[in-house]
């Protein structure tokens, strides 16, 4: 399923979630009547918009787009915020374990300490709460404006200590290998070579047939590339993706003049030992170990089952 599916499926899903908190907001009121501080009535409308903001100033937006979730403008994985959402939709009332102001440096939830977590649609939030240190029974919580702390499962929130790089996906492209007819390698200035399917199946390099192992490999590696980690800007700057190393080219038409489904293209740093990688109609680059960059932009006589030259 595409980003741009799930941001539909999301967008659904934000929508039901609004009906369903309305209803149960009418039965319940967000503070219930033994002390108790209920979060999910609190949240009155499906939440399109999360900001975490920490002491150390790291502060996070996570926001639902057409293509899913971004956090901070990158992609984020959306399953985890589908989760984080279900657990705190799903909460009972928090417990009350504390009045006194002058418990909130202790228990962690004081507005110089704790991260302040708001949530709602992009017209502002509809639940803000301060997230505060753990203790026996879970993570303390405050609302900004009143001095009660309550105690929450950790599970429900522990995902909201992530930092930016914890939150984005890590994709860096997922391919359907059943449909790919060409695979096309070029490495620096040598030729371009080419892989492709036999009209039995097979695959082939020029007049040979393809080792079918490398072939396995090859496909199994591409079908759901991961990063293996978000480069600093540094480390970006210093690859020149307009010269890369290499670039790979898949292709799933039959015509000569069909462009490529997907382009990556490779680039390295001196000194690094990752590789960085980009979507050529992306500019998001992301690391790769250098066995991975190997495999994927293997020379001709690997494809042959030879040995590298």
């Amino acid at each position: 399923m595409t980003r741009r599916q799930l941001g539909f499926v999301f967008g659904a899903l934000a929508g039901l979630s609004a009906a369903w908190f309305a209803v149960r907001g009418a039965d319940r009121s967000a503070d219930n009547g033994d002390g108790g501080l209920d979060v999910a009535a609190r949240i009155s409308s499906g939440v399109s918009v999360v900001r975490v903001l920490a002491p150390d100033s790291t502060d996070l937006r996570l926001e639902l787009d057409e293509g899913g979730w971004i956090v901070n403008g990158y992609p984020a994985a959306d399953s985890l915020m589908e989760t984080v959402l279900t657990r705190l939709a799903s909460l009972p009332p928090a417990r009350l374990v504390a009045r006194n102001p002058a418990n909130h440096d202790r228990l962690g939830v004081s507005s110089e300490s704790a991260r302040r977590v708001e949530m709602g649609r992009a017209n502002g939030p509809s639940l803000v709460f301060l997230l505060g240190s753990a203790g026996p029974e879970g993570r303390f919580i405050r609302l900004p404006d009143r001095p009660e702390v309550y105690v929450v499962s950790a599970a429900a929130v522990r995902d909201l200590d992530r930092n930016e790089a914890q939150w984005r996906d890590p994709t860096i492209t997922e391919v359907d290998t059943a449909a790919l007819t060409r695979i096309v390698v070029t490495r620096g200035a040598n030729p371009a070579f080419e892989i492709r399917r036999g009209a039995e199946g097979g695959w082939r390099t020029g007049d040979a047939p393809a080792d079918t192992m490398v072939v396995r490999i090859f496909l199994e590696r591409v079908a759901n590339l991961k990063a293996l980690g978000f480069p600093a800007d540094s480390f970006v700057f210093a690859v020149d993706f307009d010269r890369p190393d290499a670039t790979l080219d898949l292709y799933v038409g039959t015509s000569p003049m069909d462009p490529p489904a997907v382009s990556l293209l490779f680039g390295s740093a001196e000194n690094r030992s990752e590789v960085l990688v980009r979507r050529a109609d992306d500019p998001i680059a992301y690391a790769i170990d250098a066995a991975t960059a190997n495999l994927l932009t293997a020379g001709p006589s690997r494809w042959r089952g030879l040995p590298s030259r």
